[in-house]
């Protein structure tokens, strides 16, 4: 294991350069500048497998932390891109093939790669770099898939929302405009999470799942717990899944939040599947 100190802009060069295969990259703020570096300096663009984690909230893109136009334009240059939405994300990762790994303080921004102060390590072990490339995967599937053209729309969407924000700085005449802008591009990211061929086969058998999975991946990082731990965390894993807007009405009558009745059955689910168990007041894997 080796530190890593800014500017650390020669290190990222050289871990792009001993992409083989894979990669994942995981920064919450992405901007242009490394991207198109990150292109530049990538011997294989058109057979790499990269998988891309970041943080589209509508706030970042708004204010320009995410460009997602650089991210569409990387789809293009490197076209088996994943580019997946975690609206909690805050972690730091950059991993090539199984081989090396580095976890900092920097995101893939200018300021990340040049001006700001970071501390990193580049950790070299193969077990270890195939765990975190596996934990980061497993974690990657909670977020929210967006494809190229989603993209190239959300960027419209943030650039217009900015155009509203300078606007009502000077004037103060269009702040609803802006919070309509910044609504929209909040709806669209949950209207992408559905936006899957299983849940256009059966919408109801590709929730439950995801629902028994957040509930798996929650037991097994945190170890047992009560319910409404379960619920808290399910909601800060899949927030675009869990709306406390949505309750579940059955003839006329509410009985309380929809995505907890389906985090229940979730739970109902995976006891029957012999996945978990309840003791006490705490449930548990097997």
């Amino acid at each position: 294991m080796l530190s890593i100190k800014s500017p650390w802009a020669d290190t990222f060069d050289r871990f792009v350069d001993s992409i083989q295969e894979s990669a994942i990259i995981t920064a919450p703020f992405i901007t242009r500048q490394p991207v198109e570096r990150l292109v530049r300096q990538l011997r294989k663009p058109q057979s790499v497998q990269l998988d891309l984690l970041t943080n589209l909230d509508e706030r970042n893109l708004s204010g320009g932390l995410v460009d997602s136009a650089a991210l569409s334009w990387l789809c293009e240059q490197i076209p088996q891109t994943t580019v997946r939405h975690l609206r909690y994300l805050h972690a730091k990762a950059y991993v090539a093939d199984n081989h090396t790994a580095i976890v900092t303080s920097a995101n893939l921004t200018s300021g990340g790669l040049w001006r700001n102060y970071e501390l990193g390590v580049s950790i070299t072990d193969s077990q270890e770099v195939r765990e975190l490339s596996d934990d980061l995967r497993e974690y990657g599937e909670f977020g929210v898939l967006v494809p190229m053209d989603a993209l190239v729309e959300l960027d419209a969407l943030a650039r217009r929302a900015r155009r509203y924000k300078e606007a009502s700085d000077d004037t103060g005449d269009s702040i609803s405009e802006y919070d309509k802008a910044i609504d929209e591009i909040s709806e669209r990211l949950a209207e992408l999470r559905t936006n899957t061929e299983e849940f256009a086969v059966n919408p109801k058998a590709s929730t439950n799942a995801k629902f028994a999975d957040a509930v798996r991946y929650i037991l097994k990082r945190n170890g047992p717990l009560p319910t409404a731990k379960i619920n808290l965390l399910v909601q800060e894993l899949m927030p675009e899944w869990c709306d406390d807007n949505v309750d579940r009405v059955i003839r006329g009558v509410s009985f309380g939040r929809k995505w907890k009745h389906q985090v229940r059955n979730a739970q109902v689910q995976l006891r029957r599947e012999g996945v978990i168990v309840r003791e006490g007041k705490v449930w548990r894997l097997v």
